[in-house]
């Protein structure tokens, strides 16, 4: 691998951003250097550059025109990722955009016009999928060890709906549609190959929160594979019962995180509509960079960690697949392989995750030319099965894909 360092500035430091920072350990092995960050909060970005000794900026525009830029992170709310990755092109720069990668499809295809108009290189940043369990599933079908794959299934019951979200942000997304779905859709693309022929779904209501809460779908592969994708945001249920009571970053959940988590909201629920708006805007600024310490409270419900804390590896959810010869499944520290000897476990070494391994992936990109694991062509045909899943339940009829693409 070259010895060049990639200059990195970032759209947005909020939640995403925070969470990154908590991988710091991860970030510094990188062959990257932090050097500006654009957000509208000056608190923000005083601590931003005390931090990192970068350049900071109020305006994305400011930050684009830096030449001292060489990959620009998008992490600002869906509804402008397309106006700041066009941006980010026009200047040169090549891009990492978080999930959702647009709220349209035709922001999607505006978005990878810009980047080859620019020939600069644009990644959707779909973290789970860069899971090492995840990425381990992958090599062990294409390897053949266990023979073609059948179906896939997947579920994912947490307390998402009732965490910290403003009511007009959470409504943006569908509720998980557009901020969850994509994770489930990419792991269970990148297991079957990628192409989606047709989408099947129906939908749950959030009678808390006011909006969808979950689903059930079921993805036709061209393939043959089938695959059914389930989640329930509300806060009931949790899948990390099943799942050694690991949480989606590696770290122990406890077993009462939803029964808290919904209480948490009911209270603020109780103070009626304007204060509950506000408080909910006060704690989501907790999670963002620079805001100082959380309620330690809601920091330990969110999963908050620093550097080292996580035990074990990243768990988005259950996943089962099966295979011709045998089926797989993570574990906590790796994965669970059955065939006709029986279950054996393959341990896995904590490796490199979530955005480090995207801008890991990127930077084989832009400086050894290595395709890009998941490209805007990629992020697009994800976010087309998600609009499918609100779509088919509106209709309660099948959706035909047509933007998929192979992996």
């Amino acid at each position: 691998m070259s010895e060049r360092i990639l200059r990195l500035g970032f759209i947005g430091v909020g939640q995403a951003v925070n969470r990154m920072f908590q991988q710091y350990d991860d970030l510094a092995k990188l062959p990257y250097r932090i050097v500006a960050a654009a957000d509208p909060r000056g608190h923000a970005l005083t601590a931003f550059g005390e931090r990192f000794g970068a350049a900071t900026y109020t305006s994305a525009e400011a930050l684009c025109a830096d030449p001292n830029v060489d990959v620009v992170y998008v992490a600002t709310p869906p509804e402008l990722h397309r106006e700041h990755v066009e941006l980010a092109a026009r200047n040169g720069k090549h891009i990492v955009v978080e999930k959702p990668m647009a709220l349209t499809l035709a922001d999607c295809d505006a978005m990878i016009g810009a980047a080859e108009r620019a020939g600069v290189q644009l990644l959707a940043g779909h973290t789970h999928s860069f899971d090492a369990p995840i990425r381990k599933m992958r090599e062990i079908i294409v390897g053949g060890s266990l023979g073609g794959v059948l179906m896939i299934n997947t579920w994912n019951f947490n307390d998402f709906n009732v965490r910290p979200w403003t009511t007009k942000e959470l409504h943006g997304t569908f509720g998980p549609i557009l901020n969850q779905a994509p994770h489930q859709v990419d792991v269970v693309r990148q297991l079957a190959g990628g192409l989606v022929e047709s989408v099947r779904a129906e939908t749950i209501p959030d009678t808390l929160r006011g909006c969808e809460g979950g689903w059930t779908c079921w993805l036709a592969f061209a393939s043959g594979v089938s695959a059914t994708l389930v989640y329930d945001a509300r806060g009931f249920f949790d899948t990390a019962e099943l799942a050694w009571w690991v949480g989606e970053g590696g770290l122990a959940r406890e077993p009462d995180t939803n029964t808290r988590m919904r209480q948490y909201y009911r209270k603020l629920d109780a103070q009626g509509p304007d204060e509950r708006e506000r408080l909910l805007e006060v704690y989501k600024e907790q999670g963002r960079f620079g805001a100082g310490e959380m309620d330690p409270e809601l920091k330990k419900l969110r999963g908050y960690h620093g550097p080292g804390e996580a035990a074990h590896q990243p768990f988005f959810g259950l996943t089962l697949v099966s295979c011709e010869r045998g089926a797989l499944r993570q574990s906590a520290n790796g994965l669970l392989l059955y065939g006709e000897e029986g279950v054996r476990e393959l341990p896995m070494e904590r490796e490199m995750r979530g955005r480090a391994a995207e801008l890991m992936d990127l930077y084989g990109a832009v400086v050894d030319g290595a395709p890009i694991f998941h490209d805007g062509r990629w992020g697009r045909a994800t976010l087309e099965v998600c609009l499918a899943i609100r779509e088919s339940a509106r209709t309660h009829a099948s959706v035909e894909m047509s933007r998929q693409v192979a992996i």
